[in-house]
């Protein structure tokens, strides 16, 4: 009787546990802080792009930073008299997620390759802070790979874009919301598992 009685208490706690977890999961990925005014916008690619570089545009306009930085096409922008004009492109670079980088192994998420383009760039125009901008499931991994990737120093935000709909609230989420969600920390799951293997020179 002991034994069963222990058994349905795992299980009981073992269900609030999940469901919680179920109910939470959605908000854990809508990261989001405060920001001020920072030396660059770094906006990450995704099936919307559109919406994202809409806020970051938004956030230039407001004077939060000088620079907008798109690292999976290479391009750097910089705020000249009210107006963002393309800086020259780095000749050593092209697509980050293209095939043309050996140094770089294929199991590196394409998001982990442009913030580790983005980190480069940064470092190459001298940017200490950045607000990094992206759809809002998409920012609790950003968030992680940033802490690993870049210097503790220096000021990072996180600003997902307000265009784009992601309920945080689970009895409000689709079918296909819920799909995003757990894409999301899949993805998150297989960074954590393979960045301590990560190359150093890759870090650079």
């Amino acid at each position: 009787m002991q034994t069963l009685k222990r058994t349905m208490l795992i299980l009981v706690i073992a269900a609030v546990v999940l469901t919680a977890g179920i109910f939470f999961a959605p908000r854990f990925l809508a990261y989001s802080t405060n920001y001020t005014k920072a030396d660059a916008i770094v906006i990450l690619l995704g099936p919307v792009f559109n919406d994202r570089e809409r806020h970051a545009r938004d956030l230039i306009e407001k004077g939060m930073a000088d620079y907008l930085i798109i690292p999976a096409y290479n391009k750097t922008l910089h705020l000249d008299q009210k107006t963002l004009k393309p800086l020259p492109d780095n000749p050593d670079k092209k697509n980050i997620n293209s095939n043309s980088k050996p140094v770089i192994p294929e199991y590196y998420e394409d998001t982990h390759l442009e913030l580790i383009e983005a980190k480069k760039t940064m470092k190459r125009h001298g940017l200490k802070s950045a607000i990094f901008v992206s759809s809002p499931y998409h920012m609790r991994r950003i968030q992680i790979m940033v802490n690993k990737e870049f210097d503790h120093s220096s000021e990072y935000y996180f600003s997902p874009t307000p265009f784009e709909k992601a309920p945080t609230n689970a009895w409000e989420l689709k079918a296909s919301d819920w799909k995003k969600v757990r894409r999301e920390y899949v993805k998150i799951l297989w960074f954590v598992i393979y960045f301590p293997w990560t190359r150093e020179e890759t870090a650079g």
